[in-house]
């Protein structure tokens, strides 16, 4: 980041304390309980997947502070594979989803919550907010890869 500005990603390395493998575990197991039945997968130490379709694919994640979500692909396939297929639903998915497709370079349709993920007692607002907007991106996937979306 320009100008001194804390990074989210680079907390560590400014001498403010990151959250703790078992941390980020306990975190992951108490989201999991909360969405049974929903099938969330282990995606990395830092996210979990769920899965809308074979090439769609909700990653959920979590930083120091933050919580959010964005589109990916199947496990290996290149960012670029996923913005171009992605690309000819535009505008209407970005609208629908609420988040540009390519408003963080890396990562499609990503949105997140500013949130202190090394203060447990923030861990019930970032369920509920990780929850409702899973559901709305899960929703206006589902019917993406269906075809029966507007998207």
């Amino acid at each position: 980041m320009s100008n001194g500005e804390l990074d989210e990603w680079d907390i560590a390395r400014r001498g403010l304390r990151s959250i703790s493998s078992p941390e980020i575990k306990a975190f992951w197991d108490g989201y999991i309980a909360r969405r049974r039945p929903v099938l969330i997968e282990h995606g990395s130490l830092y996210s979990r997947w769920r899965l809308v379709s074979d090439d769609l694919v909700i990653s959920l994640y979590l930083t120091n502070r933050s919580v959010g979500l964005f589109v990916r692909g199947r496990r290996g396939e290149r960012y670029r594979t996923t913005l171009n297929r992605l690309s000819v639903y535009e505008p209407a998915l970005g609208e629908a989803l609420g988040a540009g497709l390519k408003a963080y370079e890396g990562c499609c349709h990503l949105t997140d919550r500013p949130t202190a993920i090394t203060d447990p007692q923030s861990w019930p607002q970032a369920y509920r907010w990780l929850t409702e907007r899973e559901e709305l991106y899960y929703g206006v996937l589902s019917e993406l890869a269906s075809g029966t979306g507007k998207a």
